[in-house]
């Protein structure tokens, strides 16, 4: 095994390689942070500059998957490896090393992944590839645009420090990161002949991706390689033991473009040449559980240090400063000369986040409410066609309960695993357009085992796919890839329009299974058919192993099939706004034209103020009813409706849109308080036909 050398005076300090994984030897237990007697001192210059109020900046998991890497929930963190005892609670995840691949049974110590991107290869032999019921940067809109987001941060504990590392792909096909983007090296720091950890417990890492980050041996591309990256994986603790225990409070990927920096200025006596700052964070006035540096190594000749406050989440922060002797033994590590006092609060005041909830994929017209009169909404049994004999049955244990339906999933004897099936209630007569319905949308919920991963989770079934056909699956029928389920109540949804004929490995976009792994089904597309007469919907696949653990159980509240939103004189738009400091909030609400429609450019609708008063921009958007605000003038509009039908409500939340112009429209919703400005766009279009 190849060693690598790290010359630090005259002492070698092993580095463990990612690939290899050398574990080095214990590390002396001599804390970074012992103080030496030579009445040195170092205060902040300019306390006052850090007692301010900013605003959180842009935040990729935020503003991008609409949901950030807070942890409020277990699955903020979107798969895992090694580990056991996975929970979220409190706004902090946490998992304890296994030791062990679940899935295989290999060797591994414990990764994580905070942007998942999926598979491009089977799971299992059969079940496979990348996730496509979720937001993952397997699909092209959720991925990371890697010239704007370029700060990484995130707060996490570890009970026994060695290496940590951080990797990311661009691949498509979609792969997991296997090392040729990577940095990292050991979570400590090295003195003139020993390598001295950080204590166990939390730290704030912080990197600036446009730098080079870690240690040069184990240090493989750059973040701006690719313009997007599909996959992001931490390594907490490289080569820590069984039992390690993990836990994330935070994770923050920002443009520091999108709030300011803080110059932190400092004043020190008798500091010598070589002598460097480290910076330490905390939450609370005394440094409590700040257990080691989030910026070290300044050359204290410098003076300042402009600090990137995107980097932190909201709340309140205090800011330490420490003179860190550069003499040869102890190069900067292991002995502090000298402190200063805690300072702060730095107050990160928290943005506002929206919900568009008009357009999207779950608004529009639903199938079996439309064309039915009976939405697939899991009341009864009537939602479900039971085929007789010889089909066989593939789940037990139903019930119809307060509008839930529930099920085991079994294993047919001679079949490797389940393949759990709800055939949908359709009638002959009332095919499927598929020109027009294309939204599949489930609300399913999973539990996990006790001790089990997400890595063991997927491998045993936990999947779902949709088949379509209308004579036979052989013959005109289509199979989606299986996309992976999360615990607890989620609501998952698949553009069926992404199933296109023929599809192959090359073409990773397809949502089909490639012949190559499932020869089976036609895969003769949704739109292309123009119309389905059968549609079902495969919660779980389940392997053996997963029998008889609750893993094989789930449960649906609803389905739904629904198209794209469509207007002709009216569209009401339907937003949710929450800031979490209760500050005033004002939004603008903006048509965004698709490329290639007939409509003009972006153009603002409306200006909605705190005190709920609709500004127009133009008259054509204002209430043809009522006395509208159109700048500083008040305009009445009459416009004779196509339908008779009155118009339900449109108060809070809502802005009733008169447009126009013929075309497809994203809508952009523009929400400010004093510190913060974000932008939020609707997942899915609406189309205005005159």
């Amino acid at each position: 095994m190849k060693k690598l050398r790290y010359r630090r005076v005259a002492c070698m300090v092993l580095l463990a390689s990612l690939l290899s994984l050398i574990i080095l030897p214990t590390a002396l237990a001599t804390s970074p942070g012992e103080h030496s007697n030579q009445g040195a001192s170092i205060s902040f210059a300019n306390p006052g500059a850090i007692q301010t109020v900013v605003g959180e900046g842009t935040d990729f998991a935020t503003d991008v998957l609409g949901n950030a890497w807070d942890m409020d929930q277990r699955y903020d963190v979107g798969f895992e490896v090694g580990f056991n005892n996975v929970s979220a609670s409190n706004g902090i995840w946490q998992g304890t090393f296994s030791g062990v691949d679940q899935a295989s049974g290999a060797p591994t110590t414990g990764y994580l992944f905070p942007l998942f991107q999926g598979f491009s290869t089977p799971i299992n032999s059969q079940l496979s590839q990348e996730l496509n019921w979720d937001v993952t940067g397997a699909h092209d809109a959720y991925t990371i645009d890697t010239s704007k987001y370029t700060l990484l941060s995130f707060r996490m504990y570890t009970s026994a420090r060695t290496q940590y590392y951080v990797q990311w792909t661009g691949t498509k096909p979609v792969w997991w990161p296997n090392g040729d983007h990577r940095f990292g090296g050991n979570d400590g720091c090295y003195t003139g002949c020993e390598l001295i950890y950080w204590p166990a417990g939390w730290r704030t890492y912080v990197f600036d991706l446009t730098q080079l980050n870690g240690e040069d041996p184990v240090r493989a591309g750059t973040w701006q390689d690719n313009p997007v990256v599909r996959g992001l994986r931490f390594d907490p603790s490289a080569s820590a033991p069984v039992g390690t225990q993990v836990k994330v409070d935070w994770i923050r990927l920002t443009d520091p473009s999108t709030s300011p920096s803080i110059n932190l200025r400092w004043n020190t006596v008798d500091a010598s040449a070589g002598d460097t700052v480290d910076i330490y964070v905390a939450d609370n006035p005394t440094g409590q559980n700040a257990t080691s540096p989030s910026i070290r190594a300044i050359p204290v000749e410098n003076g300042s240090y402009q600090f990137k406050t995107s980097v932190l989440p909201a709340g309140q922060y205090y800011f330490q400063l420490r003179l860190m002797s550069g003499d040869p033994v102890s190069n900067n590590c292991g002995v502090t000369k000298a402190s200063s006092q805690w300072v702060g609060p730095l107050v990160i005041n928290g943005a506002p986040t929206v919900r568009i909830n008009s357009p999207s994929m779950t608004n529009g017209a639903d199938y079996a409410t439309t064309e039915l009169g009976n939405p697939w909404d899991m009341n009864d049994a009537s939602d479900i066609i039971y085929r007789p004999p010889p089909y066989p049955v593939t789940q037990v244990d139903e019930t119809f309960q307060n509008g839930i339906y529930s099920a085991r999933a079994i294993i047919v004897p001679g079949n490797p695993q389940s393949d759990s099936q709800i055939l949908l209630h359709t009638e002959a007569n009332r095919p499927i357009d598929t020109t027009r319905y294309r939204y599949l949308s489930v609300r399913m919920k999973v539990d996990t085992p006790a001790g089990r991963d997400g890595n063991w989770l997927i491998k045993t079934g936990w999947g779902s796919r949709a088949v379509w056909w209308n004579s036979l699956i052989e013959t005109d029928g289509s199979e989606t890839k299986y996309g992976a389920l999360h615990e607890g109540w989620q609501t998952y949804t698949i553009d069926l329009a992404r199933a296109a004929p023929n599809p192959s490995c090359t073409t990773p976009d397809n949502i089909l299974t490639p012949p190559e792994q499932n020869p089976f089904p036609a895969q003769h597309g949704w739109t292309q058919l123009g119309h389905v007469q059968n549609l079902r919907f495969d919660p779980l696949e389940t392997t053996p192993e997963a029998l008889n653990t609750g893993a094989d159980r789930f449960s649906i509240d609803w389905i739904k099939l629904t198209s794209v939103d469509r207007a002709d004189v009216v569209f009401d738009i339907h937003w949710e706004v929450y800031d979490p400091n209760g500050d005033d909030v004002t939004v603008n609400v903006y048509a965004v034209p698709v490329e290639g429609t007939s409509a003009a450019g972006r153009q603002l609708l409306a200006t909605v103020l705190p005190n709920g008063e609709k500004v127009y921009a133009t008259s054509q958007s204002a209430a043809p009813d009522s006395a509208a605000s159109v700048g500083q003038y008040k305009v009445y509009l009459p416009v004779v409706l196509k339908s008779h039908v009155p118009l339900p409500p449109c108060e809070d939340g809502c802005l009733r849109w008169y447009p126009t112009a013929n075309g497809t429209y994203y809508i952009e919703i523009e929400a400010e308080d004093e510190y913060n400005e974000v932008h939020w766009y609707s997942e899915s279009p609406v189309i205005i036909e005159k």
